[in-house]
C-alpha cells in the first residue's frame, strides 16, 4: 500500500498536465535521459566483456540507442495527459509532396558526409561510429531497426514534438527554438559518436529537414 502511494505521488509530481513549456526542466530531463541509460549499458558491457573500448560497438550501438529511445518515449507517453499527448505525438498520413521531399532529402543528405568529412579533417577530429559492414544480415537488421526506424521516429517525437513545442510555448521564436533544439540534439550524440560524428549527424539532420521542407513546398506549388 505504501509502495503504491509512493508511485502515485511520483506520478503526480512528474505528470505533465499543463503546457510542456511550464515544465521545461522535466522536458529536458526526459529528452536527455537516453544518454545516461546508453552510457550505463555500454559501461556494463565493457565490464562484463572485459574490453576497454569506449562507446558502442559498430551497428549494435544503433540498435541499442533506438531501443533506449523507444523506452524513453514510452515513459513520456505515460507521464503526459491524453490532451498533451495530442500535441506531442502528432502523426498524419504523408502527402505525395512529403514523400517526395523525404526521399530527395535523404539523397541530398548523403552528400553531407563528404562535406563534413573534409571539415573534420581540417579540424583534426575523426568521425567515429560509422565503420561497419553490411554483408552480415544481423548488421543490416541492427542498422535498419535502430538507425532507420526507431531512432528517427523517436527523435522526432522527443525533439520536434516535445522540445520544440515546449520552447515555443515559452514564447521563444521559432528560429531560436530550432537552434536550441539542434544544439540539444548534437549534445546527446557526443558521447557515442565523438565530435566528428556529432558534426556530421547535426549537419545531416539539418540538411534533410531544410531540403525536405523546400521540396515539399515546391511540390505543393507545382
Amino acid at each position: 500500500m505504501t509502495e503504491a502511494t509512493g508511485i502515485d505521488q511520483l506520478m503526480r509530481r512528474v505528470r505533465i498536465r499543463d503546457s510542456p513549456g511550464d515544465r521545461l526542466g522535466t522536458v529536458l530531463t526526459i529528452t536527455l535521459l537516453p544518454v545516461p541509460i546508453v552510457s550505463a549499458l555500454y559501461a556494463s558491457h565493457r565490464l562484463l566483456a572485459g574490453t576497454p573500448e569506449a562507446g558502442g560497438s559498430g551497428a549494435l550501438s544503433y540498435l541499442i540507442y533506438g531501443c533506449v529511445n523507444l523506452l524513453v518515449v514510452a515513459i513520456l507517453y505515460v507521464i503526459l495527459t491524453p490532451k498533451r499527448r495530442e500535441s506531442v505525438f502528432v502523426f498524419h498520413r504523408p502527402s505525395a509532396g512529403e514523400v517526395a521531399g523525404s526521399l530527395g532529402a535523404f539523397l541530398a543528405g548523403l552528400g553531407v558526409y563528404q562535406v563534413t568529412a573534409r571539415v573534420n579533417a581540417v579540424l583534426g577530429v575523426q568521425m567515429s561510429g560509422f565503420s561497419y559492414s553490411l554483408n552480415d544480415p544481423m548488421t543490416v537488421f541492427a542498422v535498419v531497426a535502430g538507425a532507420v526506424v526507431l531512432a528517427p521516429v523517436t527523435e522526432e517525437i522527443l525533439y520536434r514534438g516535445l522540445v520544440l513545442g515546449a520552447l515555443t510555448d515559452r514564447g521563444i521564436g521559432s528560429v531560436s527554438a530550432t537552434v536550441v533544439m539542434t544544439a540539444l540534439f548534437a549534445v546527446i550524440h557526443l558521447p557515442n559518436f565523438g565530435v566528428g560524428g556529432t558534426i556530421f549527424i547535426s549537419a545531416w539532420g539539418s540538411s534533410r529537414r531544410s531540403f525536405g521542407s523546400a521540396m515539399r513546398i515546391s511540390w505543393e506549388q507545382w
